[in-house]
């Protein structure tokens, strides 16, 4: 008999059930979505045990009311009866919400959390997808191996990025490339997208999340299946599958295309940030060490008082005179002493009067030549 594969022509991505190497730096992308899964699965688990509390509860008052009715005299049958009708709207009101729950779970593509195995009669798929046993690589020897497949495969990889057309574009490069359908191809196009992400090359972005998708798509089926995915037959199923999908399939293929890119455009934008704080630090670190007394010469000028800021802005130092004569001698004179340790204000051997007309009553030895 023919095998029957409509159960296996959707099925959820789980690629954090895969083994992803230390040196990837989006493992995350996979855990959010196992994670965003495994709480939908909690949350109609919760609903489903709530619903047939409810149908007990509403069981237990239909006896109830039906003892009351038999036992109740003419006056109060009345009352009783127009209660045991609203326990029977409430009890259909149960059973239509309980079909709506197992319709929607029928239609709940299966994922690897909920598969269950099918018994096949034949060995049919044994002799098409045969797999060796899987030999556990060190962490060093799947990133040797990775670096090496990047390297061997870099311009086909940069072409699978680039696909465009879905699924029928990458059936057509994978019939002339089979070895791409792997984990490495999977990863090399999560770190592109995401470079892309971090460089807002949005167009780009959207092309590499879903050949991505696509791929992983592909993994999780032949993993499913105990195949290997780089076998033909296995993607020929596959595509011709993925094509006769039905519409509440392609839009849980869309969204979680779109899941994805949102998860690379947040996770793009965190280390833009990190980025500009790390280089922000390395700047700071230099200014600091160029300045005569360790003191970092922005905060410096960021904390001085408006009036003195000012000044140094204009590079005027009249104003600034007029200033110090103005502002209380401690405050000019400790926001002055700074600005000479940070190195915005640069003592020189000028006309020594001067510099003491500026600083008051401060105990500057050399006279200042400024700098902004």
């Amino acid at each position: 008999m023919p095998i029957d594969y409509s159960k296996w022509k959707d099925i959820e991505v789980s690629d954090d059930e895969d083994d992803t190497h230390p040196n990837i730096d989006t493992p995350s992308l996979y855990r959010w979505r196992h994670q965003a899964r495994l709480e939908r699965m909690a949350e109609k688990k919760m609903e489903k045990e709530a619903l047939e509390k409810e149908k007990k509860t509403t069981s237990k008052k239909m006896q109830e009311l039906e003892k009351k009715l038999a036992d109740a005299s003419v006056d109060s049958k009345s009352s009783i009866q127009q209660q045991i009708d609203e326990v029977k709207a409430q009890e259909e009101a149960w059973r239509k919400k309980e079909a709506e729950l197992e319709e929607k779970e029928r239609l709940e593509p299966w994922n690897v959390d909920t598969i269950g195995h099918e018994a096949f009669s034949t060995s049919r798929i044994n002799k098409i997808t045969e797999k060796k046993p899987e030999v556990k690589k060190t962490d060093e020897e799947d990133s040797h191996d990775m670096a090496s497949f990047f390297e061997k495969n870099e311009s086909l990889l940069e072409r699978i990025g680039t696909l465009k057309g879905g699924a029928k574009a990458t059936e057509i490069f994978l019939a002339e490339h089979p070895h791409l359908a792997c984990d490495y191809t999977a990863n090399w196009l999560t770190i592109e997208a995401l470079n892309a992400a971090i460089f807002e090359q949005e167009e780009k972005m959207k092309t590499m999340a879903e050949q991505c998708i696509i791929i992983q798509y592909l993994l999780e089926l032949s993993k499913s299946l105990n195949a290997v995915a780089t076998n033909t037959t296995v993607q020929k199923q596959f595509f011709k599958k993925f094509e006769s999908a039905e519409p509440v399939y392609m839009k849980h293929y869309h969204d979680e295309v779109k899941a994805f890119e949102d998860r690379l455009k947040i996770r793009a934008q965190t280390k833009r940030e990190a980025a500009m704080e790390e280089a922000e630090a390395v700047e700071k670190e230099e200014r600091i060490k160029a300045s005569p007394g360790g003191i970092d010469p922005q905060e410096v000028y960021e904390e001085l008082p408006e009036e003195m800021r000012k000044c140094f802005e204009s590079h005027d130092i009249e104003a600034l005179k007029g200033v110090a004569q103005k502002m209380d001698e401690e405050v000019f004179k400790y926001h002055f002493d700074r600005c000479i340790a940070s190195g915005l204000w640069v003592p020189g051997k000028a006309d020594e009067e001067e510099e003491e007309e500026v600083v008051a009553s401060t105990s500057s030895e050399d006279v200042p030549d400024t700098k902004a």
